[in-house]
Formats: C-alpha cells, sequence, structure tokens
C-alpha cells in the first residue's frame, strides 16, 4: 500500500469531523442513550480498528459488518412501519444513519474510505441544521468545520506525495505552503459566495415544508376537558375554579395574567424574559391565544367559553365559526405555517395567526372555542411542539379602505360592537379624534396617530384607583400604559363608533434568529391587542405599540436579514463594524477565488528545477536567435532546430535535449555528472552566441 495511503492523522482528522457532527445531530434530539456511547466510545474505537487491519481486512469483519447493517435496516423499516407522516421519519432515518457509519469506519482501508466518511459528516451537518431549532450546534459545527479543513488539507498533501517528481535528485522542500493554502481559498471562496448567498437569497418558504413536526413531551399528558388551564399562573391558574383544586403558589416569573379566563387592566407587573417558545414562519405575525369581548370598565371576560371537541387524522381540519363572519370580497390569500416549539409549561392554548384552517398534533382531537382560537385537551408542558397552518387575507391599506357593499353580520354587531362600558369624555373623544377618517380603517389609523402624539408606552404606570373606569384613567390622568391600557382604549373607542372590535391576547412575533431562521419569543413579547372585523373580508389585527405588517405588505427580504443587528446586540460591538468586518471577509473571499481562477495547471514553473530553469534558458537563446519555441513544440524538436544554427555544435545540443527530457519525464533522472556536464555546454553555447552576434545569413528553420 503507498505510504500516501497511510496517514494516520488524517484518520484522527476524519474521526474529529464525524465525531462532531454526530454529537451536533444527537444534541438536536436525534437520538439518545446507547447512541450517545457509540458516538463517544464507538467512533473512536472503530475508526482505530479500521486503522490495525486496513492491510488485512479479515473476511470475518466484513462478514459481521454486512449481517449488522442487514439488521440495522431491518430494525429501522420495523420502526417506520406504523408512521404515517414524513415528519416522524427524520429521527429513525438519523439514527439508522449513524449506526452505518460506525461500521463503515470499521472498513476504510485507504484514504477514498475516509473522505467517503468526511462527505457523510457533511449529511449529519446538514441533518442537525434541519433539527435544530437553536443555536446549541454552533460550536460543534466550529469543530467540524476547524476537523473538515484539516482532512481536505491532509488528503491534498497526500495526493500530492503520489505525484512523480520532476527533479527527483532535488532536496526535499520542506513544507509546501500550497497544501494549505488551496484547501483555505477553497474554504474562503465558500464562505463568501456563502455568506453572500444567505444575505440576499429569499427566506425558505416555511409554508412548502415537507415535514410538520408535533409530539409531546414523554412525561404523561395532564388532560383536561377543554376548559382554559395555564399553571405558569400558580394558584391563579384557570383550571383550579373549575376542578376545585386549590394549587398554591404564585405566578412564575414568566407567566403571563392574561391567558386566563377573564383579564384584569388593573394588574400591574410584566413578564420576565424567559424564553417561552420558538417559532418557524416564513413571516411575522401575532402568534394569538385568545379573544375577550365583555368589557366592564376594568376586566375584560369571555362571553362564550364553552369549547367545541374536533378531531380527524393529521392534519385535524378546522371550521369556520360564526364569529368568523363569512368571506365575500375576492381578496388574495396565502398559506401561513408555524411551527411552535414549547420551552416552557404554559397555556392550553394552541398558539396561531388568524384564522386557523389546519392543525398538526401529537392527538387526534382538539378544542375550538366560539371565537375560532383553540385549545388543547392536554396539558402543554416545555418541550411540546405543535404546526399550525393559518389561512391568510392578503390586505392592504388600499384593500381596507376600500368600500363594500357587504354588511356587518348581525351576530357580530351585537356581540363586539355594543356601546362600551366607559365614560362620556372618552366616548366624545373618540368621535373628535375620527372626525374627518373617512373609512373605519382611516379611523383605525387616526386612533393609533393619537395614542403615539398625547400617550406614552411605559412599564412603569401608576396602580388603577379603585372605582376608576381604566380607559378614562389612561386617555386623560396617567397618560402613560402599557399594550392592555392601549389595546382596551382603541378597542372601546372603537365600538363606540359603531365598529366592531375585540381584544385579543397571545404573543407579538418576538425577535427573528436569521441562522435558524426561527422567531424566538420571550415571555416579555406577551402581549394584547385590538382586533378589528372588516365586513366580507375578516378580523384583522392593529396595535400602536407593536409593529406587525399588514399579511399582504409583510415578508422577510432575505434568509440573512437583520443577521448583523442580531450578532451585534449579542456581541457588544457596533453594527458598521461588524459589516465591515464582513464586508473585509467577502474580499479576502474573492481574492482567494480569483487566484484559484487565474493559477495555470503548468503548476511546476513555479517551482523552478533543475530542468524547467534549463529549459527556459534554451527559449531565452532561441528567441534571441530568431527561433522561439512554437506552443505544441517538444523539448527534442525544439533542441534539433536549435542544432540547424549552430554549425558544428549538432552533437552538443542533442546531449542537452537528450538530458533534460530524462530529467523531466524518465524513470531514472540523470545523475549530477550529467547535469553539470550540461550547465558547461550550455554555458558555452551561451557565450559563443553573445560573442558572434546574430549572423545575417541563418535563417532559422521551422
Amino acid at each position: 500500500m503507498n505510504d500516501s495511503e497511510d496517514v494516520l492523522s488524517l484518520r484522527v482528522s476524519v474521526c474529529m469531523a464525524v465525531m462532531s457532527a454526530a454529537i451536533a445531530a444527537l444534541t438536536e434530539g436525534a437520538g439518545s442513550g446507547l447512541l450517545w456511547v457509540a458516538v463517544i466510545i464507538g467512533f473512536p474505537v472503530t475508526f482505530w480498528v479500521g486503522y490495525l487491519v486496513r492491510k488485512t481486512r479479515p473476511i470475518v469483519l466484513r462478514l459481521a459488518q454486512s449481517a449488522a447493517a442487514i439488521g440495522i435496516l431491518v430494525v429501522f423499516v420495523a420502526r417506520i412501519g406504523h408512521i404515517t407522516d414524513l415528519a416522524a421519519l427524520q429521527i429513525p432515518l438519523a439514527q439508522s444513519f449513524l449506526w452505518l457509519l460506525l461500521l463503515h469506519a470499521l472498513d476504510t482501508p485507504n484514504r477514498r474510505g475516509l473522505l467517503v466518511l468526511l462527505v457523510a459528516s457533511l449529511v449529519l451537518v446538514s441533518l442537525a441544521g434541519v433539527l435544530s431549532i437553536s443555536m446549541a450546534i454552533a460550536p460543534w459545527l466550529m469543530v467540524w468545520a476547524f476537523s473538515a479543513l484539516v482532512s481536505l488539507v491532509l488528503a491534498y498533501r497526500a495526493e500530492l506525495e503520489e505525484l512523480p517528481a520532476l527533479d527527483r535528485d532535488r532536496a526535499p522542500r520542506g513544507f509546501d505552503r500550497s497544501t494549505v493554502l488551496v484547501p483555505l481559498e477553497v474554504l474562503g471562496t465558500v464562505l463568501a459566495v456563502g455568506f453572500g448567498v444567505f444575505m440576499v437569497v429569499p427566506v425558505a418558504g416555511a409554508n412548502r415544508a415537507l415535514t410538520f413536526p408535533a409530539t409531546l413531551p414523554d412525561n404523561t399528558p395532564v388532560r383536561s376537558n377543554g376548559g382554559l388551564t395555564n399553571p405558569s399562573l400558580g394558584a391563579a391558574d384557570p383550571n383550579q375554579t373549575s376542578t376545585g383544586s386549590q394549587t398554591k403558589g404564585g405566578r412564575a416569573s414568566f407567566g403571563y395574567f392574561g391567558f386566563s379566563n377573564r383579564l384584569d387592566t388593573a394588574v400591574r407587573g410584566r413578564p420576565d424574559n424567559t424564553l417561552v417558545m420558538r417559532v418557524r414562519a416564513s413571516s411575522p405575525d401575532f402568534w394569538r391565544a385568545q379573544t375577550f369581548d365583555q368589557w366592564d370598565g376594568r376586566v375584560w371576560h369571555f362571553s362564550k367559553d364553552r369549547p367545541t371537541l374536533i378531531s380527524g387524522d393529521q392534519p385535524i381540519p378546522v371550521p369556520r365559526v360564526p364569529a368568523d363572519g363569512p368571506v365575500e370580497v375576492a381578496v388574495d390569500t396565502d398559506e401561513l405555517t408555524q411551527t411552535y416549539y414549547l420551552e416552557t409549561s404554559g397555556p392550553n392554548s394552541i398558539f396561531a395567526a388568524n384564522r386557523a384552517t389546519k392543525v398538526y398534533f401529537p392527538e387526534r382531537s382538539i378544542f375550538q372555542n366560539s371565537d375560532g382560537t383553540l385549545r388543547a385537551g392536554v396539558r402543554l408542558d416545555a418541550g411540546a411542539v405543535y404546526t399550525v397552518v393559518s389561512e391568510r387575507a392578503l390586505v392592504t391599506a388600499e384593500i381596507l379602505r376600500t368600500k363594500t357593499a357587504t354588511a356587518t353580520p348581525h351576530d357580530i354587531t351585537q356581540q363586539y360592537a355594543q356601546l362600551p362600558v366607559t365614560t362620556q369624555r372618552v366616548r366624545d373623544l373618540a368621535h373628535q379624534i375620527t372626525a374627518n377618517a373617512p373609512t373605519p380603517y382611516d379611523k383605525v389609523r387616526a386612533l393609533e396617530d393619537w395614542f403615539g402624539a398625547h400617550t406614552q408606552y411605559s412599564l412603569n404606570i401608576p396602580t388603577l384607583p379603585k372605582g376608576k373606569d381604566a380607559v378614562d384613567q389612561y386617555l386623560f390622568v396617567d397618560r402613560r400604559g402599557f399594550c392592555e391600557q392601549i389595546g382596551t382604549s382603541l378597542v372601546v373607542m372603537l365600538r363606540e363608533l359603531g365598529i366592531p372590535a375585540r381584544l385579543a391576547v397571545g404573543f407579538a412575533p418576538g425577535e427573528r434568529n436569521p441562522f435558524t431562521g426561527l422567531y424566538e419569543v420571550k415571555a416579555s413579547d406577551a402581549h394584547s391587542w385590538a382586533e378589528v372585523y372588516f365586513p366580507g373580508i375578516g378580523w384583522q389585527g392593529f396595535d400602536p405599540t407593536a409593529h406587525v405588517p399588514l399579511a399582504g405588505d409583510s415578508g422577510i427580504d432575505a434568509a440573512g436579514a437583520g443577521a448583523l443587528d442580531y450578532l451585534s446586540a449579542r456581541l457588544h460591538i457596533p453594527t458598521t463594524a461588524l459589516a465591515v468586518t464582513a464586508l473585509l471577509g467577502v474580499l479576502v473571499g474573492l481574492v482567494f477565488a480569483i487566484r484559484g481562477v487565474r493559477r495555470r495547471p503548468r503548476r511546476i514553473e513555479i517551482s523552478r528545477s533543475w530542468a524547467s530553469t534549463r529549459l527556459a534558458q534554451l527559449e531565452k537563446l532561441g528567441e534571441q536567435r530568431g527561433r522561439p519555441r512554437a506552443p505544441s513544440e517538444s523539448t527534442p524538436t525544439f533542441v534539433r532546430a536549435l542544432a540547424t544554427i549552430s554549425h558544428g555544435r549538432e552533437e552538443d545540443f542533442e546531449r542537452v535535449g537528450t538530458t533534460i527530457d530524462a530529467a523531466m519525464f524518465a524513470p531514472a533522472p540523470p545523475d549530477a555528472p550529467a547535469r553539470h556536464a550540461v550547465d558547461e555546454l550550455l554555458a558555452a553555447i551561451e557565450a559563443e552566441w553573445t560573442s558572434h552576434g546574430h549572423p545575417e545569413d541563418l535563417v532559422p528553420s521551422r
């Protein structure tokens, strides 16, 4: 076996790459228990055994490998026999792939086998990226990238050692920088192109995903009859009233008091910055939990809290409810697919952008409220995952301003446009602000603009005095409030104008992580906003405090949108400095790419070996005598042509040409005395030609 195939350091670096890729996949839930042992202990052992038996490759070991591989495939087929959706295939497939790689590591007799494993590690890294919902795999990706680069460098050096040397008597030159520069050029080019594509390519359409994750934690779920539960509220959990339980304890730091059967605007204090969930979606929206329709001047309630059981195969279809109203205006729609990854225990509300049409849920039954919002029949703890598909009308300001002949249904008017409980000066202010607004949409925007100009968003607001109207206190006394006061005031004033409106609670979109593509929703993103009904179109969310564009205007321009700001906030480096650094990185990558493109195949000329130097000397002499070397002319032919213009030195030129040609291609290159003799002959010819000048009677022979 060629020594270049027997590089122990290459085997070690490939092992590191495969292990780091496997750990990245396991970190994202691709396996547990025995697989972790197989990765941490098994891969080093199998790589070492593969090294020991690389030359013998015993038949017993190969038969055992084949039998084990068949067993892995049989187990895989048995596990997926009951699986009905593609999402559930990911984990079994990843686990089987890991076991097969472990077996393959036992049979890597040469460099090609190791490079196959290196490519397989890239597949594992891609799989980890698909499963990833956080930045937890970032350290392992860095280890993998370093190990893969080292492996490419070592493989490239080993390949160079197999090439025949042009000057075998020349002393070794030591470390060749090209063995590092070439892989670095490849890496630099990939990084530069990858970063540029990441910053401009449109965001992937999550609504076109082939898999729709849905799972519950391993622990036994706590079931409910569809009533609202929220363990994060402690003793205030609305489920305790219906069950008669008396759990003690206060509201968790991440618990939001709005996820209950009542919302008291006199409550002060906001949730902390605990990460409560991640949402995979192609555009931002309000992640709505429920709505309130009854207002008494201080507290919001449900008027109809009687959820209906809906069930079916995956996905569970979600029917329209009367409160959705009829759709009679021709408006384009799209499907927004959202996957929710819960990080904490919270309400059993199934969050969704309005309006949900399909739900991929681990169980076949869920509950639907009279307002169209959804609840789970089990408690949703950390680790729960579900997917919702929502149909959104792609409305814009122009569409919402358009007057239609469609009337608001009587039931919606009765429930959502009744005269509100408030003070006379609040009623008068609503009419005053919107006096010049011709359409309901313009009235909404006029009220929002007035709030922005005359009130202040603040988390530090005075306690609501007993018996005071919350909206009156906010608009005329405090002039400060957070989303509950602001959203409530907007709903109350719109109802005074005869426009159907209700208060929705849920989460604002959160911060989009451009590297995972997921929205990271914190407890502090818990939010309430106004929903306004437009005849023939449906409900639309509005909020003066959180900018969420209308569905027709929403969308992420590029996958890398916000990447520099996201990194700047975490590294405490100005965005401008990051932008300059990124630009320099791209330029360096482009330089590497240009160097690679401009480099000629005749790399040996750079080494300036004895043969290439002497041939260059002959070519220079030929140019001086008017006989340059033709591009396709071989060395012996060129030398014989030179001999015709130097009478009496035909044998000397023949000797020079034969020796140079042997130094380049012969299995046994000329020894030092032969090369020394050629050096003396060339020196004599050059001196002779220089002293005699260019004879006028010599005509170059072609």
